[in-house]
């Protein structure tokens, strides 16, 4: 890797990848109707020595510039990951440092997990406003129908209604239906969980929770903002009830100050923060930092396909992994190497690096398409402006 990584950056490209979901997305607690298209900005750095990366990068031209010429050993150095300079490239500088290793990056990074990363399907979402019960049922068990088709298990459901589409009576109702519907359809050995995206109360919390004591909720995410008192109250609840529900948390950024401490504490179970937008190095120095604490990583990846990849590695890596969040959904364009999808998990490959890249004709189309660009030294060279004549 010391040769590759002595080797300056000489192209980078960029491609944002059009995929489609089988449905329309419908509200959270939050916000309205979240559609039916999935788009994934992907990045591929070239070093001069032909040595190839390539990851989920919201990296844009100008930044893209400042790097070329730069030495990915300047940007990035095992075991710790990315430095400062090179945070918004960090996937494809995993994938680089793997690749140039002859490794999967589940064993560059540690190898201390399962290769079998169990997954969810996340998109259950709000899409029963203004029906009956009955239709309701009806709705939700077509959705979890659906997962099945694209090989999920486990279902994550928005709970909330009350926070902003119903009445608050009358939208806990319906929350606690669609957990009982959605438990029917996936059957008794799923794993079931809700998220509310801040959109209870602690009292509306417990309510749900109890009322779907019997649906057995694995996690409960976002309940309501984190809150040294709100938080520590409902885990002491949860606990005291005898309920078996995990308290999921950190998505929502940037987290109070003292949101460690809650996961130290043990009030917070599951730590969340976006996987995207944290970065790979980020997860990894964290989920060793809270590994003690008997608290497991479920990074937010909502949005994203291409992201699961270099993600699941992660969850390969350590002990104190979760959950996958994934959806269904058909991206055209990704070349993978060795993934296959059993029951529910996605199995992890032995191949190099993450085991994905982006299919030449793609590629060659993305770069010339909105948002894509492929520059590189000799292009930056080509195109540059004359100096200003000299005065005599």
């Amino acid at each position: 890797m010391r040769s590759a990584f002595s080797d300056p950056i000489v192209r980078i490209e960029k491609v944002v990848l059009h995929g489609t979901r089988p449905r329309t997305i419908g509200r959270n607690a939050r916000i309205g109707v979240h559609g039916p298209a999935v788009t994934d900005p992907v990045v591929r750095i070239s070093t001069g020595s032909g040595a190839v990366g390539v990851g989920w990068s919201a990296l844009d031209g100008e930044r893209a510039e400042a790097l070329l010429g730069v030495r990915p050993s300047d940007l990035f150095s095992l075991p710790h990951g990315s430095t400062g300079d090179g945070a918004a490239i960090d996937l494809p500088l995993w994938d680089l440092a793997a690749r140039c290793e002859g490794v999967p990056l589940y064993r560059l990074l540690g190898a201390r997990g399962s290769r079998e990363v169990e997954l969810y399907d996340g998109s259950v979402y709000i899409d029963d406003l203004g029906v009956s019960d009955n239709e309701a049922r009806r709705i939700f068990h077509e959705e979890v129908r659906t997962g099945h088709d694209y090989g999920y298990r486990n279902f994550k459901i928005k709970v909330g209604r009350g926070a902003r589409w119903m009445p608050v009576r009358e939208g806990t109702d319906r929350d606690a239906l669609v957990v009982h519907a959605v438990r029917e359809a996936a059957g008794p050995d799923a794993r079931v969980l809700i998220d509310a995206n801040n959109g209870t109360t602690l009292n509306i919390a417990l309510d749900i929770l109890e009322r779907c004591r019997d649906a057995e909720v694995y996690w409960f995410e976002e309940p309501f903002p984190e809150d040294r008192a709100f938080n520590e109250a409902f885990k002491e609840a949860i606990n005291r009830r005898g309920y078996n529900t995990l308290v999921a948390d950190g998505e929502s950024g940037p987290p109070p100050p003292g949101f460690f401490d809650m996961v130290e504490n043990g009030w917070i179970d599951i730590v969340q923060h976006d996987f995207r937008y944290k970065g790979l190095t980020w997860w990894k120095t964290t989920a060793d930092r809270i590994e003690p604490w008997g608290a497991k990583c479920a990074p937010h990846c909502w949005g994203s396909v291409v992201e699961r990849y270099a993600h699941a590695h992660f969850a390969a890596s350590i002990p104190n992994y979760s959950l996958l969040e994934a959806a269904p959904a058909d991206m055209p364009g990704i070349a993978l190497d060795g993934w296959r999808m059993d029951n529910g998990r996605l199995i992890v490959p032995d191949t190099p690096g993450a085991g994905f890249d982006v299919e030449p004709d793609v590629l060659e189309r993305g770069v010339k398409s909105e948002g894509g660009f492929r520059i590189g030294i000799h292009d930056r060279q080509r195109h540059r402006p004359p100096a200003p004549a000299r005065k005599s």
